[in-house]
């Protein structure tokens, strides 16, 4: 095996590890957010505040309907309760019940809208609810697919891992030193491959000389345009 076929061999196996690597970041990241579900959350909360508004109003109109029936009910027995006989406040007891009963039919009214408003917001809160338990469960098959995938590329690394550092001990301290360089200074992708005459990093040929450098695989020789190691392979 080359020095360049060795460092190849180690690209691929870096390059694996930084594909598992990504990935169990993005699965972290999805197992600690969730905003859909968070959003049906919150709706359901704000559709239960505001239901519990709703039913707040319906018993103060009841009770306001309830105090009006009874100041109705008092005026009738004191208008029928033959207590009173002088004609004119007998007309104003009449005026009076006239007045308490039109009320009511407006209080009545209010009641029977902020009812209807108050069972709106029960069938707003139960789609709401019902929204937030789909989304939940579906949370819960989707994290335990993620967990399982988790678990899977960490066994994955830690078998990487391994075969990482026996490879390691394969390769010159020299090139260890020059991989890790040019990596660092191309995001993680210091060797390619030489393709149909052009470096497979930045599509640039190279010239002759360094193509006849490179054919051994003996010598590392770098792209002259992106610095990347280039193999024959």
């Amino acid at each position: 095996m080359t020095r360049v076929s060795t460092l190849f061999r180690l690209q691929t196996l870096d390059s694996q590890i930084d594909a598992h690597q990504f990935r169990l970041a993005e699965i972290e990241a999805d197992l600690s957010r969730h905003p859909e579900l968070d959003q049906a959350r919150a709706e359901e909360a704000e559709a239960r505040a505001s239901l519990e508004t709703a039913r707040q109003a319906v018993r103060r109109a009841e009770e306001e309907t309830r105090h009006q029936q009874q100041r109705i009910a008092e005026t009738d027995k004191t208008l029928y309760g033959g207590g009173v006989r002088n004609p004119k406040e007998l007309q104003d007891l009449q005026e009076e019940a006239a007045s308490l009963r039109r009320y009511l039919a407006v209080l009545e009214e209010r009641q029977l809208q902020l009812m209807m408003q108050s069972e709106d917001g029960e069938k707003t809160v139960s789609a709401a609810q019902n929204r937030r338990e789909d989304l939940e469960q579906r949370r819960v098959e989707a994290e335990s697919k993620l967990r399982s995938e988790q678990s899977a590329l960490r066994s994955a690394l830690a078998t990487l891992g391994v075969q990482r550092e026996a490879m390691i001990t394969a390769v010159a301290p020299e090139d260890i030193e020059k991989y890790s360089a040019v990596r660092r200074a191309k995001r993680g992708l210091a060797v390619v491959r030489l393709e149909n005459d052009s470096c497979a990093g930045c599509g640039v040929a190279p010239s002759a000389s360094r193509v006849d450098s490179a054919r051994s695989g003996q010598e590392i020789v770098q792209c002259s345009n992106c610095g990347r190691i280039l193999y024959l392979g």
